[in-house]
């Protein structure tokens, strides 16, 4: 069976139609994810970090009221990119305030804050962006 010109043009250039479709669809997924949490807990209140993944460690940090830590990264291919981060602070009491969290896990993150993923640490509970909703919300409670 022989192939004419004119299949072979047709066969081509839905190649390239799906292609781009793909390339337009995926270079999202290939840019830099832009992570930061930051310290909203209140004047005088420092929190302590501790953020990584199963390849990085970032090490302790100790943030003062209104700033934060930031890292950049690329999802992988499985789309299972993990990073988490320890993080504790004293109330007015004294009393430790302790969680550990999954700051960004690709499969569920994607979806809710896209390259653009930002938390801010309160009294009450971790805020996540989300920008379906071009806020904030309660992503974690502390522990009780």
């Amino acid at each position: 069976m022989m192939i004419t010109s004119r299949k072979l043009r047709c066969v081509s250039l839905f190649s390239m139609v799906i292609l781009a479709v793909l390339v337009s669809e995926c270079s999202s997924i290939l840019d830099p994810i832009h992570a930061s949490v930051m310290n909203y807990i209140s004047e005088g209140v420092e929190l302590h970090i501790h953020c990584q993944s199963k390849d990085t460690d970032f090490g302790d940090h100790t943030l003062s009221y209104g700033v934060e830590f930031t890292w950049n990264f690329r999802i992988n291919l499985f789309r299972s990119t993990l990073y988490w981060c320890n993080m504790w602070w004293n109330d007015v009491d004294g009393k430790l305030v302790q969680g550990t969290y999954d700051m960004y896990k690709a499969k569920r993150d994607w979806d809710r804050c896209g390259n653009e993923c930002h938390f801010y640490v309160r009294k009450d509970c971790v805020l996540g962006y989300t920008k379906e909703k071009e806020d904030f919300e309660c992503v974690y409670s502390w522990p009780k």
